[in-house]
């Protein structure tokens, strides 16, 4: 089958949970013998979208990566337009205004989607075509002008999570359009149902691999640079967006009542974050790195309020480290309730409470630990891979 990806970026450089995991999931499928064209932008960068990969075609472990040029946004401009719409949405020009405002456009994607990626053609052009193509989240222009021009055979991986632009007439029309919608989580799924009239769209919860991690070592964690003696870890971009300023918070009013654990935040920082100087920060960190922390950290911390899916709290799992989760992310909840690998705090109050229940209790620290490592060993991509192609038939069907 031949099925084209269009995600707003893509790269092994790329910090972001979404695009990492379409380029997981291109990979795998690569792997199980199906033929995956990206379409994806030159961006690095998710606010500017300034070039950082050349334009043209490149191969990524078997993958075709598209590059594609895009029109300068107006991020100020966008983040006016979310405010007045959270406000008072419902006004379809102000909405189409700030999805071209955020952006990315790419009007040459555009023009090779509707080429290459449209049922109704010659048949001296349909080799040409691809049998499905998967717009990766509803919330950028890559999906928003993508979706109409392959409708008819679009699978959309909503990644939805409360916010007000899921609510955006806009958004209901994306969502609407499509043929197939795959999900993450039981949780995304009905939100999705609960906020947008799907109708009789089929859809599948298709989840996440894992790919192999390599040993973790402590010993080298703290050899590559000083740590506290003892630490909770956060994995994942250091930005207020992600719950990072409320984490840093309730993480120090912890501290102030005599928490023995530290705060190392694992990531690439967002511009305009202030760190204390108590905390520890790694920058961007490799594979490796990441395995190492942890296998040094007591406890891995999931502050994000907006989660699809929480692959940190797999890999956290994967390695026996227990989570503490942001209780009001229902799919935070969701996966921790299933897994039985952590707890969940709704404040700072509980933060600190559940923490200093994790620090001195080692016995069922290992436990929970455990528990995870159990539930994330049915997260692999051959289980994920045979419920793509239960989404993919679906979308593909004339």
């Amino acid at each position: 089958m031949s099925i084209a990806f269009v995600v707003q970026r893509y790269g092994a450089e790329v910090a972001g949970g979404a695009e990492a995991l379409c380029r997981d999931t291109a990979r795998a499928l690569v792997r199980a013998g199906e033929d995956v064209t990206v379409y994806t932008t030159t961006a690095r960068d998710y606010l500017s979208w300034e070039p950082f990969y050349p334009e043209g075609d490149w191969m990524d472990d078997g993958v075709v990566v598209r590059r594609f040029a895009v029109e300068p946004p107006d991020p100020t401009r966008s983040a006016d337009l979310v405010r007045h719409l959270g406000l008072s949405p419902g006004d379809p020009a102000l909405e189409a205004e700030w999805a071209k405002a955020q952006g990315p456009v790419s009007r040459d994607m555009l023009a090779a989607l509707s080429e290459n990626g449209a049922r109704h053609r010659g048949r001296s052009q349909r080799a040409n075509t691809h049998d499905v193509v998967a717009l990766w989240t509803y919330l950028y222009a890559t999906s928003q002008l993508a979706m109409p021009l392959v409708r008819d055979r679009a699978v959309l991986v909503p990644l939805a999570h409360e916010e007000p632009m899921l609510r955006f007439t806009l958004t209901r029309g994306v969502i609407r359009m499509a043929r197939a919608l795959a999900f993450m989580t039981p949780e995304e799924r009905r939100l999705v149902e609960d906020v947008v009239d799907v109708g009789d769209t089929p859809g599948v919860v298709v989840g996440a691999g894992l790919d192999p991690s390599p040993d973790g070592d402590a010993a080298a964690a703290r050899a590559a640079r000083p740590l506290p003696a003892r630490f909770a870890l956060y994995l994942g971009r250091v930005d207020a967006a992600k719950g990072v300023d409320a984490l840093i918070r309730a993480h120090e009013a912890y501290r102030d009542s005599g928490g023995p654990l530290g705060l190392v935040l694992a990531g690439r920082e967002a511009p305009g974050m202030r760190i204390p100087g108590w905390v520890t920060t790694t920058g961007f960190i490799t594979d490796q790195e990441r395995a190492d922390l942890l296998a040094a950290a007591e406890v891995v911390v999931l502050p994000s309020p907006y989660e699809s899916l929480s692959l940190v709290a797999l890999e956290a799992w994967r390695a026996g480290r227990p989570t503490l989760g942001y209780a009001r992310a229902d799919v935070v909840a969701g996966q921790t309730a299933r897994s039985g690998g952590g707890l969940l705090y709704t404040g700072p109050e509980t933060y600190g409470r559940q923490l200093f229940r994790l620090g001195l209790n080692p016995a069922e620290r290992d436990a929970m630990g455990e528990s995870g490592r159990a539930f994330a060993a049915g997260a692999t991509w051959d289980a994920c891979v045979a419920r793509w192609r239960e989404v993919l038939a679906l979308a593909s069907r004339a």
